[in-house]
């Protein structure tokens, strides 16, 4: 019995180190990249959500409503895709952990609508 107590403590631990180190990393990524922007476009970061995995790391970028849908449209894709493997990059240093990022930035939409996803790579 005092082994299992002891266990469950341990996993409740180990769990609960993870997401404080997640939420530091979002923190860190949303003081860092506030928005994503291209030079001349840029669109506010809602919310950043990352998920420390063994195999890899998901990084999701979130951004709020219509507006910024026509916004993400007229980034330039190549300075984008460059952002988003540094924010990867960024990411796998923060977390001391080399392994693919699964970015993917998504459009929250108003309820009853579903989120959209806008771009989605791994790095």
């Amino acid at each position: 019995m005092k082994k299992l107590i002891l266990g469950l403590l341990l996993a409740t631990s180990v769990v609960s180190f993870a997401s404080k180190k997640e939420k530091m990393i979002e923190k860190e990524l949303m003081t860092k990249y506030p928005a994503l922007t291209d030079g001349t476009t840029s669109i506010k970061v809602d919310e950043y959500d990352v998920d420390v995995d063994e195999k890899h790391i998901d990084l999701k970028i979130e951004l709020k409503g219509t507006k910024d849908k026509e916004e993400f449209n007229k980034l330039n894709k190549e300075k984008l895709d460059a952002l988003a493997a540094e924010m990867a990059k960024f990411t796998q240093t923060e977390a001391k952990h080399e392994v693919p990022v699964n970015l993917k930035i998504k459009l929250d939409l108003e309820k009853p609508l579903p989120d959209e996803t806008l771009f989605k790579k791994t790095f």
